[in-house]
């Protein structure tokens, strides 16, 4: 059993390990074994590696919690650096939304929970896995841009 858990533990950070930035700094390529299909497996590896890396810009107090004070505070540091606010009105709503207790806060299980969800929603043909067309169509849905052609 404790070989099972192992192998297990090993897989899911390799996976994640593969959950990189993609080519420019841009997206993750969720892909871990580059087989043009991501399974909800490395789908959800890589979205921990995300959320990880947003959990350690946007919660201040470090409490494990992501607030819409910090939330502001975030938006307003990046518009003193000259980035303005993102089509759709940017991360603080669509991250409050994920708030399932209601209690003003985002947790990481919180936001981990709608891992499954934002798969589903992506995978529009129902087959299973995400192609880059799916992936990208859902890049830009979170963006508020437009969909690709």
């Amino acid at each position: 059993m404790k070989r099972i858990l192992l192998a297990a533990a090993v897989a899911a950070l390799a996976t994640a390990a593969h959950a990189q930035p993609g080519p420019g700094g841009g997206p993750p390529d969720f892909d871990a074994d580059h087989d043009g299909k991501v399974t909800l497996a490395e789908f959800k590896a890589g979205e921990a590696q995300r959320q990880t890396r947003m959990f350690a810009r946007m919660d201040a107090n470090n409490d494990g919690k992501i607030t819409q004070d910090e939330v502001d505070a975030m938006a307003k540091r990046a518009e003193a650096a000259g980035r303005g606010p993102r089509p759709g009105g940017g991360p603080g709503g669509m991250l409050m939304r994920l708030d399932a207790n209601h209690d003003g806060a985002v947790t990481k299980a919180e936001m981990a929970a709608g891992a499954e969800r934002r798969f589903k929603m992506a995978d529009t043909n129902g087959d299973g896995w995400l192609s880059k067309g799916e992936l990208l169509m859902m890049r830009q849905k979170m963006r508020g841009g437009p969909a690709p052609q």
